[in-house]
């Protein structure tokens, strides 16, 4: 079957389908599960210009399921040629070879259908689709600086997102931030993430100025389309930004949307103090730790101190504020109310800011502050910047609260297709599982995450929530008690423990983490945990009691109507009194 055969037979001839990205990211998605090597495979091989064929030797299966005795040769030494995916081709095949090229074939249609998830129109208005990945800036300065090899990447990210993105996609920083000095070629990360061009760029800084050099790579070929050296003093950061972006806007054939005189005059007006700042506070905040996030608050407020009018640097602070809340490091929730400010001053600047809406969504749905107005929020966002990660994230979040799994799902889905190597997003979308009861999946994901971040807590903690219900006590308590000292021993992730141990018999330990739980100062910010901690030792009675006692501050409570952890409780009529509480605000 060819590959328009098989457009044709899935989508019909009215849907426009970028299959090519969906075939690539359905490979690249496969070649992770087997741990294959795209220029040294072992089981798929690409065709080029034709498809991709399976390579791996295979041995013949009797009805019965026993071998036969009889191996069917890799392709390399097969008497007649491999079939190619996308390649016609009309003689049978060995039965296992079909079952792969089934599996193979399978996961190409899932992939293309979640890619294009948000992408068919009719054929009549559909534009041709630019990918691209800007890798990490290598900074050539007798000094370098992280910060601003990061933050150059990320804003350059950000520029180019907001181009045209209805044409151009652009891969999310962190998954870009994997090839930071990367000894790959174009052609191995444009499989990898599935773009067809890469910005290569560098940077040197000395005495006031700055050099950077640019260049725009082909992946399929490794061609070299443009390259372009710009330098300018450090204060011209921003309009440097601009012409690049501008200059690889048009090489690559990309019709840029105007942009307004006001958006121009704001962007070249902000002080260049405190965009250096800006920057340094963006590498603390993605480092998503307690002391991280803790600098970047100061960071971003240093920056606001020089440049009151810098609308970024607000929507940073309230993602920070927000973070430092959800994790638990701030339990006198004096973060979420500094959130909300944050996030509605940078709208009084730039009501246009995504990251300011999709933050100001993220404080009204967490805190249970105005659940309609959170999904305007969110909704606003990607309509602001379809590109941005974290707003399909936290509006993954707040649909699987309301019980909307699939669409949850499919959000959380398309995180990935646009940061495929984000630990943050690999685990988000292994608890969207986890609350969908698809624990093998949730597993899966969570494992994916640790791959790229071993100290990543959240994925830790997915992990050993699906291994629970998996009843993999052992391997569950591991996860768990890995989560909870990287977290600091938030109230979250220790309860998850105690539920563990419970779970697995040994009930005093859960015990004594809920003496640990109780003794805190305001044990209602965490009522939900110690909610299934009581049920999972066979108290209903003491789980209802502090369900009945939540607060604002407890977030986990948010998931309490799609959460496995409450299953036993289903049906209650107390319960179901509490379940109707969710998503309105407590006074």
């Amino acid at each position: 079957m060819t590959r328009a055969e098989l457009a044709e037979q899935v989508w019909g001839s009215e849907t426009f389908v970028d299959f090519e990205h969906g075939l690539n990211y359905a490979i690249r998605q496969i070649r992770t599960a087997l741990e294959d090597d795209a220029e040294q495979p072992r089981f798929l091989e690409t065709i080029p210009k034709r498809g991709y064929r399976f390579i791996a030797p295979v041995t013949r299966v009797a009805e019965d399921g026993k071998p036969t005795g009889v191996e069917v040769p890799a392709a390399a030494g097969a008497s007649q040629p491999p079939i190619a995916i996308g390649q016609s081709k009309s003689s049978s095949l060995p039965g296992a070879l079909v079952i792969a090229g089934i599996i193979v074939l399978g996961a190409v249609v899932a992939g293309t259908f979640a890619w294009q998830k948000f992408h068919a129109q009719p054929v009549a208005t559909a534009p041709a689709l630019v990918t691209l990945a800007v890798l990490p800036f290598d900074d050539l300065s007798p000094n370098p600086q992280p910060y601003l090899e990061e933050g150059l990447t990320e804003e350059m990210i950000a520029q180019l997102t907001r181009t045209n993105p209805a044409r151009l996609k652009v891969i999310a920083r962190t998954s870009a931030m994997q090839y930071s000095r990367t000894k790959k070629n174009a052609r191995q990360i444009g499989q990898e993430l599935g773009v067809e061009y890469i910005l290569e760029n560098s940077i040197r800084h000395e005495n006031g100025r700055v050099r950077v050099t640019t260049q725009l790579v082909r992946t399929s070929d490794q061609t070299h389309l443009w390259a372009e050296t710009y330098e300018k003093d450090m204060s011209q950061l921003l309009s440097l930004e601009r012409e690049v972006t501008e200059d690889i806007a048009q090489q690559i054939h990309v019709q840029l949307i105007p942009v307004s005189a006001a958006s121009v005059s704001e962007t070249q007006s902000i002080n260049p103090d405190a965009h250096e700042l800006y920057l340094q506070g963006r590498r603390y905040f993605n480092l998503r730790s307690r002391d991280g996030l803790a600098k970047s608050v100061e960071l971003y407020t240093q920056a606001l101190a020089k440049d009151a009018s810098y609308a970024a640097a607000y929507a940073g602070l309230a993602d920070a504020y927000n973070l430092e809340g959800f994790y638990g490091f701030d339990p006198s929730m004096n973060a979420v109310s500094q959130a909300k400010i944050a996030a509605k001053r940078a709208l009084e600047i730039e009501d246009s800011n995504a990251a300011a809406h999709a933050a100001l969504g993220y404080t009204e749905f967490m805190w249970r502050e105005d659940w309609s107005e959170a999904e305007r929020e969110f909704r606003r966002a990607l309509e602001l910047d379809d590109n941005y990660v974290s707003a399909h994230q936290w509006y993954a979040l707040y649909l699987a609260a309301q019980g909307r799994m699939d669409d949850a799902v499919k959000q959380m889905q398309f995180a990935q297709l646009i940061d495929p190597l984000s630990p943050s997003v690999h685990a988000g979308l292994g608890y969207m599982h986890y609350l969908a009861r698809n624990y093998e999946q949730a597993v899966r994901q969570a494992q994916l995450a640790l791959q790229l971040n071993p100290n990543f807590m959240v994925a830790h903690a997915v992990l050993g929530w699906s291994y629970v219900e998996q009843k993999q006590f052992p391997d569950a308590i591991r996860e768990l008690e890995t989560a909870s000292r990287l977290s600091g021993g938030v109230p979250v992730y220790r309860s998850a423990l105690g539920r563990a141990y419970a779970l697995s018999g040994n009930k005093a330990e859960a015990r004594k983490i809920i003496g640990e739980l109780e003794a805190r100062k305001e044990p209602t910010g965490a009522g939900s945990a110690l909610a299934e901690l009581y049920l999972a030792t066979g108290d209903s009675e003491g789980a209802l009691h502090w369900l009945e006692q939540t607060a604002p501050g407890d977030v986990q409570f948010n998931w309490i109507k799609v959460d496995p952890a409450y299953d036993p409780l289903r049906n209650m009529p107390r319960f179901e009194a509490v379940v109707a509480r969710v998503g309105v605000k407590q006074n």
